[in-house]
């Protein structure tokens, strides 16, 4: 049964605005009809009711205070954040400290590929835990629930109707209980809260799922806010090395024009790539004649310092004569963007200059 936000209100002992109030943060779960009015089921009503001790007005009054002190304390937390990282760390310690739980994982979700990779894994001290786990929802039914319904699901290890492979799971982690959240961004999952509770197998009352789920709500659009963040920190980023890098290109090129040989001319184009690209180093050749260069040493120390154990090779050609002349770049970064256009731009001007060295 579903009462309106009048009789709702009468119920609770409060004014019909505050019942919206309530609906619209998340606190109190409602449906709406076909013309856009609210409905709240008849059992959190009583629920509630119950929690706060039927008409004393001063307990309701007190105890939904706390909880609304709770979700405001927790959106402060959760929206100060615009660090990824820090941010993953803020949304498991409120998980873990609201539900008393143990463990806290945050996954994201790719409607493209169908796939789950788990983002950060914390217990309730604070502690991140390794754990790279890439999943389709295929293998995982109860994830696949709650990112295709839109649904929190509890799975407790004894439980005889619980997905095997999730219950395997849990037994190897020695886990007594899972409650897996979808966080929801503009209607659609974008991502999973798994709160892991480690010593006792349980039944989540209403209180504490309106709280996770007002939760949940708050770090799927902190997460989104914070990647989208990060994302424009990064096109800056790269937008100020693309910059520097044309800048070098402008000072290189009267040098690489002047060359009067094929293998001086080799050797400046290899050099004004690395050094332009902030590359580790470059090999330009053509027509069996090749020259290389290091520019490990050539840029910002901040941008040395995020060389990392993996090389990226990207490499670009021009056509000269009957011939290419061909500039391998090795990156010790994955090429950002921008640089696979620069590089074809050197590769093109230094065959520009080649075909005068070399007429037909």
């Amino acid at each position: 049964m579903y009462l309106s936000v009048q009789l709702a209100a009468r119920r609770l002992g409060v004014s019909p605005h505050t019942i919206r109030r309530w609906t619209a943060s998340g606190f109190l779960p409602c449906t709406r009809t076909a013309g856009g009015h609210r409905r709240i089921k008849q059992e959190d009503i009583d629920e509630l009711t119950h929690l706060i001790g039927g008409r004393n007005h001063l307990a309701a009054r007190l105890a939904r205070e706390r909880e609304l002190e709770t979700l405001v304390k927790t959106a402060i937390a959760v929206s100060s954040q615009l660090d990824v990282t820090e941010l993953l760390r803020e949304i498991a310690k409120q998980m873990t400290s609201l539900l008393d739980a143990h463990f806290c994982v945050i996954s994201d979700f790719d409607p493209r590929t169908r796939t789950v990779s788990v983002l950060a894994d914390y217990d309730d001290l604070g502690n991140r835990r390794p754990d790279t786990m890439t999943y389709t929802l295929s293998q995982f039914p109860v994830a696949r629930k709650a990112i295709e319904e839109l649904e929190c699901v509890t799975v407790n290890v004894s439980d005889p109707h619980a997905d095997a492979a999730e219950v395997a799971i849990m037994r190897r982690d020695g886990d007594k209980c899972l409650l897996v959240l979808p966080m929801i961004h503009q209607g659609q999952a974008i991502g999973l809260l798994e709160v892991l509770d480690h010593e006792r197998e349980r039944r989540f009352n209403r209180q504490e799922m309106r709280l996770a789920n007002a939760v949940a709500g708050q770090a799927s659009v902190a997460l989104h806010n914070a990647k989208v963040f990060a994302q424009l920190e990064r096109s800056d980023k790269d937008v100020l090395k693309l910059r520097h890098a044309i800048e070098k290109l402008s000072a290189g090129y009267p040098g690489l024009s002047t060359r009067a040989t094929s293998a001086a001319l080799l050797q400046t184009a290899a050099e004004l790539a690395a050094t332009s690209l902030s590359a580790m180093s470059c090999v330009a050749s053509y027509k069996g004649e090749s020259a290389g260069a290091s520019g490990l040493n050539a840029g910002p120390a901040d941008q040395r310092s995020t060389q990392s154990n993996t090389a990226h090779v990207i490499v670009s050609s021009a056509p000269c004569e009957d011939d290419q002349v061909t500039l391998t770049l090795t990156l010790g970064t994955a090429a950002s963007e921008g640089q696979a256009e620069l590089l074809g731009l050197i590769s093109t001007m230094a065959a520009g200059v080649m075909a005068e060295l070399t007429p037909g």
